[in-house]
């Protein structure tokens, strides 16, 4: 980065320390967070005290450069100054840790990562935090800022967000300019991020970032997408994927945004809504979500609403094709899709939470085409970009007018260089690479070849735009007996497209025909069933359903219409269970560990194989609290 952009800002405190500058006294808003209903507007005077002051009290703590903080809990102004106090006296972060994570896997990255301090929610992080305190002596401190429910904890390991404010405030009285003298000595190349792998292989890895490359990468990011002053944003994506802590407040450190907090994680969707972010980060998974609540509620809708949504919706599949094509639409295709925004494409984005959205890219996980090309359809510029956290969290990005269904761009900067191995294998070098694998050399020499490039995992080509297009991690891609090769990834998306599907496992790995497992989305199936008179209990007992079965049988059908004759669904089943993050068929960020379900429905496999038109499923299920529940169900297999 130019001086005047990077080199002298490259570290979140300088960004923090140059904003703060120039809009100290002013009264600028900076973050807000909503509660009890109301938004309460926090200005760059006092959100810059609140850090200062949390940092000078880890000081007081003896709190150190190369300190380790890990910080669990639902997106709210405290996480970020517990991040950028601790990362304003050389600390390092620690990410990885989800609100619903079990004890055991927070355990392990704390031990991993050598943490000293944890920052955390509420009275549950607490209770695990005091259930592993033994296993983890290394920890010394663990700060909370909600304290309800917490009067009666005693334990001296504990300690409330305001003391640790009101500590650093008597530090300041004896160490004038410490905070100042802190940031100012930081590097850009320092330790500042240690965040972890989802783990769909095997344990989680600890990923070692240097926050200048990263905020190169970022300045890179948003030369093609700009916010503005007073541009509002909302952080809802956990901060457990960083790229939510690194990415949105640089919008705020060097363009002046403002930065809305939901009240809950329940209210997120009433909260986005009514704010109007002006840039989006979307996860495919809560894409996925949003989209099949639609659908379902335009297919239960009124007549008349059901009618308009059959025959308008063509049109913004028009304009779209139009424009993934690269052509314009005439004028009569104009005025046309004007009029069918107006009537219905504004009110379905508005629904949304997207209707104020300039932008929104969508990264992490492979996003369907069919709800790309549905969301243009509605006239929201999405588009998709590919990152991993070893190479940088956004690599390639989708801009201007070179958008297709099925690619992820193009590099997004001269310092990203795209490279395919002889066996079909994307390689990256990009400026914003980590430095390694944490206290694992020998997973990074595997990792970064001799050259300088990642070897990624994900089975990819540039095609002749020059986009990167992924197929699917290598490892996971599939080839039947007659030696047809297919993408697992590419069917079950293509299944998730459908409003009453959650979730999909493919298999037919040196076999006959594909076959899939299905988890229906209950909060649909289960609203389709009210509407027609179905009565059910329980997720297992509307899985069940016969009229369920011939639901699901049509859109299992659609999909087959759009797939190649020798890749179609010949045979599935409805589990009896959604797919759960604590049964470990799914990692905390809601990838598939497609292993682990291989081996765990084994027999179930065998059986879509064989002649059986019915199967008793025997699974275990595990609860929040961790106790486990074997459970038996009998599960039709379905021949399509």
């Amino acid at each position: 980065m130019a001086k005047d952009r990077g080199m002298e800002y490259d570290t979140i405190g300088k960004l923090l320390r140059r904003q703060y500058e120039k809009y100290k006294s002013r009264n600028v808003v900076v973050v807000r967070k909503k509660k009890l209903g109301m938004w309460r507007d926090i200005t760059w005077d006092e959100f810059y005290e609140h850090i200062k002051y949390f940092s000078l009290g880890l000081a007081s703590l003896g709190f150190q450069r190369e300190d380790k903080v890990f910080i669990v809990g639902n997106n709210d102004p405290e996480w970020l100054v517990a991040c950028y106090g601790a990362m304003a006296l050389g600390g390092v972060l620690v990410t990885g840790g989800y609100v619903d994570s079990r004890t055991e896997e927070l355990e392990y990255i704390m031990n991993n990562s050598d943490t000293t301090l944890a920052v955390v929610e509420d009275q549950e992080q607490i209770d695990k935090m005091l259930d592993m305190k033994d296993k983890v002596p290394q920890l010394k401190k663990v700060i909370f800022w909600d304290a309800k429910g917490l009067r009666s904890y005693d334990d001296p390991l504990l300690m409330f967000y305001q003391d640790v404010l009101n500590m650093g405030r008597e530090y300041e009285k004896a160490h004038q300019g410490f905070f100042e003298q802190s940031i100012e000595v930081g590097k850009g190349d320092d330790l500042s991020i240690i965040t972890y792998t989802s783990g769909t292989t095997g344990q989680p890895k600890g990923i070692s970032i240097a926050i200048g490359p990263a905020l190169e990468i970022a300045y890179s990011f948003f030369e093609s997408f700009p916010t503005y002053e007073g541009d509002e944003l909302v952080s809802y994506i956990p901060f457990a994927w960083p790229i939510d802590s690194v990415y949105i407040m640089y919008r705020v450190f060097d363009h002046g945004a403002i930065v809305n907090f939901p009240e809950e994680p329940e209210t997120i969707e009433y909260d986005l809504r009514e704010i109007g972010s002006r840039f989006i980060f979307v996860v495919p998974r809560l894409l996925e979500a949003k989209v099949r609540m639609v659908q379902a509620k335009m297919l239960d809708a009124t007549a008349l609403k059901t009618l308009a949504y059959k025959l308008l919706l063509p049109v913004g599949y028009r304009k779209a094709d139009l424009e993934l094509a690269q052509q314009s639409p005439n004028l009569f295709w104009r005025m046309l899709y004007r009029l069918c925004y107006l009537m219905l494409f504004r009110p379905l984005r508005d629904k949304l939470g997207y209707l104020k959205a300039r932008s929104m890219v969508s990264a992490g996980a492979a996003l369907s085409p069919d709800i790309m090309r549905f969301c243009r359809a509605l006239g929201i510029d999405i588009r998709n970009a590919y990152g991993l956290s070893e190479a940088g969290p956004i690599c390639t990005i989708q801009r201007g007018n070179d958008v297709a269904l099925e690619g992820v761009g193009a590099p997004i900067s001269e310092s990203v260089n795209v490279r395919i191995a002889d066996t079909g294998e994307l390689l990256l070098k990009s400026s914003g690479r980590m430095v390694g694998y944490y206290k694992n050399p020998e997973a990074t020499a595997q990792v970064i070849d001799t050259d300088g490039f990642i070897h990624t995992g994900d089975a990819g080509f540039v095609n002749e735009n020059g986009q990167l297009v992924i197929i699917d991690r290598v490892i996971d891609l599939m080839k039947q007996s007659d030696g047809t090769v297919f993408s697992p990834m590419y069917i079950e998306n293509k299944l998730k497209f459908c409003p009453y599907i959650k979730d999909a496992i493919i298999v037919g790995d040196d076999r006959d025909y594909i076959g899939a497992f299905i988890a229906i989305d209950f909060v649909n199936a289960g609203r389709w069933a009210e509407m027609h008179r179905i009565p059910y209990t329980t997720y297992r007992d509307l899985a069940q359903k016969r009229e369920i079965h011939e639901l699901i049988s049509v859109d299992v059908q659609r999909v087959n219409r759009s797939l190649p004759e020798a890749t179609r669904i010949r045979k599935y089943a409805l589990l009896q269970k959604e797919l759960d993050a604590d049964d470990a068929e799914l990692t905390r960020s809601r990838k598939l560990r497609r292993g682990f379900v291989a081996k765990r429905y084994h027999d179930l496999v065998e059986a879509v194989y064989s002649d059986q038109e019915e199967y008793m499923a025997e699974f275990e299920v595990t609860y929040q609290d961790g106790r486990k529940m074997a459970v038996k169900s009998p599960m039709k297999i379905i021949t399509v």
